[in-house]
C-alpha cells in the first residue's frame, strides 16, 4: 500500500490515525523505488521549513549547542526558521544517527545511515523519516517500514538541553 493511498477525508475522520493538522498525506506520494524521496523532504520543507533554503539540499544535519544546524550542498549553513520544532536527538551532535522534530504535538523523526556510501542518491544519508500517528509510526519512505507503536519500546532520546527525553511509542 502506497501512503497516496489514503485520502483527507479518512484521515479527518479517523484521527486516530495521524494528525492531519501535521500532514496533508496526499502531498506525499512516496514509493520504494524513489531512494531520495523528495515528496518526504517536500513534507519536511512545509512544517519544519530551513531559514534558509531547503532539506532537498542538505548534506548533514549536525546539532550546534541547542540549535540543529543543517549544512547545505553549496556549502552553506542553515537553521530551522522555528528552532524549537528540533527537541531531541541520538547519537553525537557532530553525526546524529536520528534528529527529533515535532509540530504541534506530533513527532517526525529523522534518521541516518552514514554506514552506505550512498551519496549520489541521498546528499544527508536519510535513511528514514518516520511520522508519528496514534497507534502508528508511518514511513514516508517506505511505508512497508510502517510500525505499530506498541510493539516498540520506549525510546529515550537526548534533548536539545542535555537532559533525557522519552519518547513512549
Amino acid at each position: 500500500m502506497d501512503i497516496s493511498t489514503i485520502n483527507t477525508t479518512q484521515v479527518n475522520q479517523n484521527n486516530n490515525f495521524i494528525a492531519a493538522d501535521l500532514v496533508d498525506v496526499n502531498a506525499v506520494n512516496v514509493t520504494k523505488q524513489d531512494a531520495t524521496a523528495p515528496c518526504a523532504k517536500e513534507f519536511l520543507d512545509a512544517k519544519f521549513p530551513l531559514a534558509n533554503g531547503s532539506h532537498k539540499n542538505a548534506c548533514s544535519y549536525v546539532v550546534y549547542y541547542q540549535q540543529l544546524l543543517v549544512f547545505m550542498a553549496d556549502g552553506s549553513q542553515t537553521g530551522l526558521k522555528m528552532p524549537k520544532q528540533f527537541v531531541a536527538l541520538n547519537g553525537h551532535k557532530s553525526e546524529p544517527t536520528a534528529i527529533l522534530l515535532k509540530d504541534n504535538g506530533v513527532h517526525v523523526e529523522l534518521t541516518f545511515d552514514r554506514t552506505k556510501d550512498n551519496r549520489d542518491q541521498e546528499l544527508a544519508n536519510i535513511n528514514d523519516i518516520r511520522l508519528e500517528g496514534h497507534e502508528y509510526w508511518i514511513s514516508l519512505i517506505d511505508i512497508e517500514r510502517t510500525v505499530v507503536a506498541s510493539s516498540m519500546q520506549e525510546q529515550v532520546f537526548t534533548a536539545k538541553d542535555g537532559s533525557d527525553y522519552l519518547l513512549k511509542r
